[in-house]
């Protein structure tokens, strides 16, 4: 597996799950201290700490979003059911 493109995966997963839960980007860096701008925007990549402090205030865990990032980037789930999951957390 490419690691740039997971690691985009991901971000792109954290953007629609903070989006579609309607909290802003100012949020999320007041409460855990991480701009997620420049990684929601392609311009940067989050380590793994970021990445667990990230998926901590989520409520999502790194297990599970690695786990579903693998399975999109290897095709068993379509980009749309990644992003159909990032909205619902099933």
């Amino acid at each position: 597996m490419n690691t740039k493109n997971q690691i985009s995966l991901i971000c792109q997963f954290l953007k629609t799950w903070r989006s579609s839960r309607h909290i802003s980007q100012e949020s999320v860096r007041h409460i855990t201290g991480i701009d997620v701008s420049n990684y929601e925007n392609g311009r940067s990549e989050p380590g793994f700490h970021n990445l667990q402090v990230l998926c901590d205030f989520y409520g999502i865990s790194l297990k599970w979003l690695i786990q579903i990032t693998e399975e999109t980037d290897s095709g068993l789930v379509s980009l749309k059911e990644y992003l159909q999951k990032a909205m619902t957390r099933e």
